[in-house]
């Protein structure tokens, strides 16, 4: 509903013609800022609107619609601008967070309430007990900083490397990057139906060490492909580079759901109800947490560097830290 308030009033001042890019950003940071409040809190909640062994695939399913309306969302919002503007953008965004907000109103489930402070001390105190039943939690422990460093080097490809290079050393038109972007979204699309295909309750193990050999393996390839002598082999604007070019980012997109859904599943089973939300809150800093770090680091190294030379750092320092994971990640008893 605050998201909703916020996006409206933000129509409203387009409508007004007031629009500025300040206001912009901070209507950019309350939206996340009440997302960070939503996303564990649903999270958290599947667990009591579900069977235990539907889980996998509940959880496939939102992450599929989710995946889903960022493909399609971004083909009606640019239809809408180009025929009626901006304001009709608001509008309908805003309308959306109002009927999202109220539908989830008829949700009946049993809340395990458990007492805490008020104001911030209790908050604090609140996500201390969070904290701590992570620290104790050997699973949860490992992939979370395991996150933390791997999406520090992974998710900067995309916003960093990737508009990067294609600008500065391939020769495709901008249409060409929409594609790109299309691929990428599909094969995230394609990985959260394919687990909740097939992956099942007893193969959570092989489905994570499936995803993160993929990922390893497809960020070694992408850094090949970035090889000076690769690109101007294959030709840096052939159909034929474009190809091998999107299917590995496609590849990657896909493994990364073969590790996020399952290891959600595994928080969910392995927390009780009343830490949910608390636990998934953390455990989304810390494997998010570097993402900004991430993006700082290669801004900073690649005006030293070619493009090429820190992908094949990253590729490489992702392989050794994942090695390293998956040696003791099999020897985790409580798995």
């Amino acid at each position: 509903m605050f998201s909703a308030i916020i996006v409206l009033f933000l129509a409203y001042i387009s409508y007004i013609d007031k629009m500025s890019l300040v206001l912009l950003l901070i209507v950019q940071v309350l939206v996340s800022f009440s997302y960070g409040f939503f996303d564990p809190a649903t999270k958290g909640m599947i667990p009591q609107l579900v069977e235990e062994d539907e889980l996998t695939k509940t959880n496939s399913k939102v992450a599929t619609l989710r995946i889903l309306s960022g493909i399609v969302a971004p083909l009606i919002a640019v239809s809408l601008y180009t025929a009626y503007g901006v304001t009709i953008l608001f509008i309908i965004n805003g309308v959306s967070f109002l009927l999202s907000g109220s539908s989830e109103m008829f949700i009946r489930y049993k809340h395990i309430a458990k007492e805490s402070k008020e104001g911030i001390k209790g908050i604090m105190e609140d996500m201390a007990e969070g904290a701590k039943f992570i620290k104790n939690n050997e699973i949860i422990r490992k992939f979370s900083l395991y996150f933390l460093v791997v999406f520090a080097f992974i998710q900067p490809v995309f916003g960093v490397i990737l508009p990067l290079f294609y600008r500065a050393k391939l020769n495709y038109p901008d249409t060409q990057y929409g594609i790109l972007q299309v691929a990428l979204f599909v094969g995230a699309l394609l990985g959260s139906i394919a687990v909740g295909v097939f992956v099942k309750e007893d193969n959570f193990k092989k489905a994570l060490v499936l995803g993160i050999t993929s990922v390893v393996a497809s960020m070694c390839i992408f850094a090949g492909v970035l090889l000076p002598g690769v690109v101007s082999a294959v030709g840096n604007d052939s159909i034929g580079y474009f190809i091998l070019f999107s299917a590995v980012l496609f590849i990657q997109y896909t493994s990364i759901m073969f590790i996020t859904i399952p290891l959600q599943t595994v928080i969910q089973k392995a927390t009780p109800n009343e830490y949910m939300s608390r636990v998934f809150s953390i455990v989304g800093l810390i494997s998010k947490g570097g993402m900004p770090l991430g993006a700082l680091v290669y801004g900073l190294i690649l005006g030293m560097i070619e493009i090429h030379t820190a992908t094949m750092i990253a590729a490489a320092i992702i392989l050794m830290i994942s090695v390293r994971f998956l040696t003791t990640f099999r020897k985790v008893k409580e798995f």
